[in-house]
């Protein structure tokens, strides 16, 4: 007997796109905030270049990586409904909104905005990532969003 869990619509070949998708803001958000506390215990502009080019590029994998989720969000009435999905969602969006405005300080600021500033921002986007794949990893582990109810058949036979 299967369980029909909720669905994730975008997906490739019954595998959901939006959790392949994610892996690379969450790890360039943590390369900036690891390249803040090196420039601010070392000084060198080297961490402040590679801080701000990772972070960049956070933001914008960030934004495929929302896409999908919104495409999942709003495919499946049953993923709307769940309470851990509304955190999830409003948690991505205020990582996105905090290193929106992480970049655009320090790209005004320069090299001189990273500390305290900069790290601060960068400090508080992991911390609301730590909570907000807490709520994702709900989606999956609790929720079974996003699992191939077909495939467990399949291998449970």
């Amino acid at each position: 007997m299967t369980q029909d869990h909720p669905r994730s619509t975008a997906r490739i070949a019954g595998h959901p796109i939006h959790p392949m998708t994610v892996m690379f803001p969450v790890t360039l958000f943590i390369a900036t905030l690891f390249c803040d506390i090196l420039f601010a215990t070392t000084g060198e502009l080297f961490w402040a270049t590679v801080g701000l080019l990772t972070l960049g590029l956070g933001i914008l994998t960030a934004g495929i990586a929302a896409i999908f989720g919104l495409i999942d969000y709003f495919g499946d009435a049953r993923v709307r409904a769940l309470r851990a999905a509304h955190h999830h969602l409003i948690a991505n969006l205020l990582v996105v909104l905090v290193e929106i405005v992480n970049w655009s300080w320090r790209f005004t600021g320069g090299p001189g905005a990273i500390s305290p500033t900069g790290l601060i921002l960068s400090a508080l986007a992991v911390l609301l990532l730590g909570y907000s794949g807490w709520k994702g990893a709900t989606l999956v582990y609790r929720h079974g969003v996003g699992v191939d109810s077909e495939g467990e058949a399949r291998h449970s036979r």
